[in-house]
């Protein structure tokens, strides 16, 4: 039997992305570039979403998958974006 009928996919849990970036970080290279093209400065706003990308590759090489939802959710008052978190101070939940 020839093993070579079928492709088997290596990297299944591997996040969608764009070029080289992820894909939540390949946004925020674009939404600066589009707003820097649409105000008449596309190069200022490619170079700031580029370096703004990178800075944001780099926190989340350093802090993990989550670290922003965790930086989010310890250090802004989010009680109008996130309505159904639990309170910090509660460490342990019965029932």
């Amino acid at each position: 039997m020839q093993q070579d009928d079928y492709l088997i996919p290596r990297r299944l849990d591997d996040p969608p992305t764009f070029f080289f970036w992820d894909a939540d970080i390949a946004v925020v290279m674009i939404i600066f570039l589009l707003l820097g093209a649409l105000l008449g400065w596309a190069l200022v706003g490619g170079v700031l979403g580029f370096l703004l990308a990178r800075g944001l590759d780099r926190i989340k090489a350093d802090g993990g998958q989550g670290v922003i939802p965790r930086f989010l959710y310890w250090y802004t008052p989010s009680e109008w974006w996130l309505k159904a978190r639990a309170p910090s101070h509660v460490r342990e939940y019965i029932g």
